[in-house]
């Protein structure tokens, strides 16, 4: 997957996490009760994931997740290298 590509679904997840939260925090879910409670407990936990996951594929942690042509693995070589 190209990395511009990774990064547009990373804000496309992201913002769907986002509308997610704040609809559980100031949406219709405070009137819900007894196992609905449950539901909304549940809907806050798949937003946090959301969110956790468009931080994964905005940043992968590996340079296997992010292989792109002619990628060279070697840092460039800095003013202190001799």
């Amino acid at each position: 997957m190209t990395i511009v590509l990774r990064r547009v679904c990373a804000v496309i997840v992201l913002v769907a996490g986002a509308a997610l939260g704040f609809w559980i925090v100031f949406g219709s879910p405070h009137a819900w009760e007894g196992a609905q409670r449950l539901g909304r407990l549940a809907l806050g936990l798949t937003s946090m994931c959301l969110i956790s996951a468009s931080a994964w594929l905005m940043f992968p942690g590996s340079p296997e997740d992010d292989e792109e042509a002619g990628h060279d693995p070697a840092p460039a070589p800095g003013p202190l290298d001799v």
